[in-house]
């Protein structure tokens, strides 16, 4: 359904940026652009104003280019052949003195996502790559590599790659971090960037220097490196000692899965590395991002599977919270049900009977299907409470039981 009266509101904006007089006041120019970014935003087909919006772009208000840029890239699709006037305008802004007019420029080149244009890309992305700012190298590391998506059938130039490794060493950390990432792409059917022991160490020593998202991806591309020697691995571990308790819990979990990686062969290594962790694990279960604690709940649940009294004496850490959503409770109670023994099987019994009666249906559900999982091992005491449970004659607790009691054992026909 078109929007009501959208062929008027795109008559008045074309004969606002026409006129002279608006385009002589700087801040009435902008706000009329404003005007058209928010129409657009609200459904107002806007692509009959692309030639205005081109010449909008001639100024030496970024404030202004961005707007227009948002414009030029929505719209360049349903104007190829204009969009040969907009690459001509970005190209001019690629050498702009202003190293932002100049990284916004090469941005929206590659954003513009049209094959046609792609030879005129080329070669503002090839002088991005030796920019003396640092804003626009990072933009031009990731430029190849949306180039590449957008032509994955071609060979990109060998000389672009050889490139792209040299800025591995880059001074800006994020240009560092882009370029993995963007050989990570352009190299896919080749399985990726090469990692050899230089590379390795270059990034190890590095590591501080770089964000969180950038630490964790230059941690997920070092898994597939293999230490020549013993002395090489004890080198690395120790590069990684300070991350494996890191206060940010993604950084932490990419460093013990690199952890656990490098020392597949080294089984006191990796108790250790785990046991470590676990303190920073349990500090996260208490974050208050709900899905910081989800995440740390999955990566606890993952390693009691391999070392089962990890969290043992911690098991209190995993009773639910009333204020908690569904899903973080039922993560917590499968992790209670790992962590049972001789010793807490009565307390945690206690606790999950206490959650069969939860408002939230799934949440009952659960806390039955915990019992029934324990039940495996200590049947008498389950039994008890699942038979208990019947005589609330609730129908989401009384149809849990089929679903919830072990194929075996005296708890088979607890429920009709």
């Amino acid at each position: 359904m078109p929007y009501l009266g959208g062929e008027e509101t795109v008559r008045e904006l074309r004969r606002a940026l026409s006129n002279p007089n608006v385009q002589s006041d700087q801040l009435r120019y902008r706000n009329t652009i404003l005007k058209v970014i928010r129409a657009m935003s609200q459904g107002v087909d806007m692509s009959g104003l692309f030639s205005e919006m081109v010449k909008a772009c001639a100024t030496v208000d970024v404030v202004q280019k961005k707007l227009v840029y948002v414009f030029l890239c929505s719209y360049a699709a349903l104007n190829p052949e204009l969009s040969l006037l907009v690459i001509n305008t970005l190209r001019k802004d690629c050498q702009d003195p202003n190293p932002m007019v100049r990284s916004l420029a090469l941005r929206n080149m590659t954003n513009l996502r049209l094959p046609s244009l792609v030879e005129y890309v080329e070669q503002p992305l090839a002088a991005g790559l030796r920019d003396r700012a640092a804003c626009v190298r990072r933009v031009a590391v990731l430029g190849w590599a949306k180039l590449h998506n957008l032509q994955a059938s071609s060979e990109i130039d060998a000389a672009v790659v050889n490139e792209l490794y040299s800025l591995l060493r880059d001074p800006d950390p994020v240009v560092m971090v882009n370029c993995l990432r963007a050989l990570e792409e352009i190299l896919k059917d080749e399985g990726g960037v090469a990692i050899n022991k230089p590379i390795t160490h270059h990034l190890l020593n590095r590591l501080k220097e770089c964000d969180i998202w950038g630490q964790c991806q230059v941690l997920r591309v070092l898994q597939r490196y293999r230490p020549q020697s013993e002395d090489e691995l004890f080198d690395i571990l120790s590069l990684l000692d300070a991350s494996l308790v890191s206060p940010h819990p993604p950084i932490m979990a990419a460093t013990l899965s690199l952890f656990l990686s490098l020392c597949s062969g080294q089984p006191a290594v990796s108790l250790a590395a785990l046991e470590r962790v676990r303190g920073p694990l349990l500090a996260a279960c208490g974050s208050g991002s709900r899905e910081m604690r989800f995440t740390a709940l999955c990566h606890i649940q993952l390693l009691l599977r391999s070392i089962p009294g990890l969290m043992g004496a911690h098991y209190k850490r995993f009773f639910c919270g009333y204020a908690e959503p569904a899903y973080i409770k039922q993560r917590k109670m499968q992790v209670l049900v790992e962590l049972v023994n001789d010793e807490n099987v009565a307390m945690l019994l206690d606790e999950l009977k206490g959650y069969c009666t939860d408002v939230n249906a799934e949440t009952a559900q659960a806390a039955i299907t915990a019992i029934g999982r324990i039940g495996r091992s200590y049947s008498d005491r389950c039994l008890e409470i699942l038979t208990g449970l019947l005589g609330l004659k609730q129908d989401h607790i009384t149809s849990a039981g089929p679903g919830s009691i072990p194929a075996r054992g005296p708890l088979l026909h607890v429920f009709p």
